[in-house]
């Protein structure tokens, strides 16, 4: 800009507009935000909801059944209460504890506190509890016979049938799936896969070590676990792991 023949006021304009903003780039004031408290609160929610959810690394192949969720959850002051399909109220005595994450669906509500793992269904009245100590990461992920949660040294499950927890310590693995499908329960990692037949409580061991499951898929009685070269088929009706190679 030519500033010789500008009166002598609107030079020194120029000249401090110049001083604030040398590289003549647009100023534009912040605005506040437009979102009522509602919608700001609903997306704060969910922030905090991705934190706990355990996704999968590897495929699933399962079809799962639409679920109707008809168990949920009242967090007051002093109780956690439960809300069953029968309309009948469980409570649990907060005795200090503080909620940090719940979910509820199909048969099961799982509830995360700064002390212990909370869990409920329909199937039992009364809550299921399961401690940690020294645990800093939690995971999660419901089916609708069981719940999961996942941390640097465990995993959690719980299983709705029977009200009661499972731990499965890790041994310097990774956890690369958990998933349920109504009285099948699967949990993957590096190095082993678990299959659980929830009613009876029985588990099945596998070792994966240097073929690790690319894909898996649950059935009505049967799991599928696929690697690079193999199947691995859980029959929960004969309680039998059948290995067959897929390269010959």
């Amino acid at each position: 800009m030519k500033l010789k023949n500008l009166p002598l006021h609107v030079v020194s304009i120029v000249v401090l507009s110049h001083a604030i903003n040398p590289q003549g780039l647009q100023m534009t004031s912040g605005n506040a935000s437009l979102l009522d408290r509602e919608t700001r609160n609903h997306l704060y929610e969910n922030d905090v909801r991705k934190k706990y959810i355990f996704e999968d690394t590897i495929s699933d192949r399962t079809s799962y059944p639409f679920l109707e969720t008809n168990i949920s959850l009242l967090l007051g002051d002093y109780s956690f209460q439960a809300v069953n399909r029968d309309g009948i109220r469980i409570s649990y005595s907060k005795r200090g504890e503080n909620g940090q994450y719940h979910e509820c669906k199909g048969d099961i509500c799982l509830l995360l506190t700064d002390r212990n793992f909370l869990a409920i269904s329909n199937d039992v009245g009364d809550w299921s509890k399961a401690s940690f100590f020294s645990e800093e990461r939690f995971m999660t992920k419901l089916g609708n016979k069981a719940a999961f949660v996942v941390t640097e040294r465990a995993v959690y499950m719980f299983n709705g049938y029977l009200n009661e927890w499972t731990r499965i310590g890790l041994e310097s693995e990774s956890v690369t799936a958990v998933s349920n499908k109504n009285e099948l329960a699967l949990i993957v990692t590096s190095k082993r896969v678990f299959f659980f037949q929830l009613p009876s409580a029985l588990v099945t061991e596998i070792s994966v070590f240097a073929k690790p499951i690319r894909r898996y898929e649950i059935r009505a009685s049967t799991i599928e676990c696929i690697s690079y070269d193999r199947v691995f088929q859980f029959d929960s009706r004969h309680d039998l792991v059948t290995e067959m190679r897929t390269d010959r």
